[in-house]
């Protein structure tokens, strides 16, 4: 477990299931990143996934489920790609949207990376919907340059690669 200026981390456990559903049934945080809520098969499906990567690695790479003091906003991730690469994101209860929670948890993940010489060293990068204009300033504004944008599996998708 991490507390990093009042925000915890923590890696999602087994009895988190209905945690990470509270975000992926939302319509409205999913819009930009499936554009449909995930269905509960599915959402336990990838919840199965999220918990055996986290139990498959022993660095600070994971997805974990973030509370502020004791209520739950959302997730975190840092997650290693086929290619060697670490891909960066995070989803928030849109209760808790506007209130400057992304911008303490983008920080804080890139602190993990930048406190590992492991992590550091690798690329870092985001994807994320086009018309996601808030989540594109929040990344251009911790250094992450636009290097790609297309369709990708079926959605609209933009890359971008952290600069430090």
């Amino acid at each position: 477990m991490t507390i990093h200026k009042d925000l915890t981390f923590d890696f999602y456990q087994e009895n988190d299931q209905q945690l990470y559903s509270l975000l992926t049934k939302d319509i409205r945080v999913m819009r930009y990143i499936t554009e449909k809520a995930e269905p509960e098969n599915e959402a336990i499906e990838n919840f199965k996934k999220i918990l055996a990567y986290n139990k498959a690695h022993n660095d600070q790479t994971g997805y974990y489920k973030i509370f502020d003091q004791e209520t739950y906003i959302g997730f975190g991730k840092l997650s290693w790609d086929e290619e060697n690469k670490i891909e960066i994101g995070y989803m928030l209860l849109p209760e808790h949207w506007g209130k400057g929670y992304a911008t303490q948890i983008i920080a804080i993940l890139l602190d993990f990376i930048e406190q590992s010489k492991t992590l550091s060293a690798a690329t870092i990068y985001a994807i994320i919907d086009p018309k996601n204009g808030a989540s594109k300033h929040l990344l251009e504004k911790y250094h992450f340059v636009s290097v790609w944008q297309g369709v990708e599996d079926g959605l609209p998708s933009e890359h971008l690669v952290w600069q430090p």
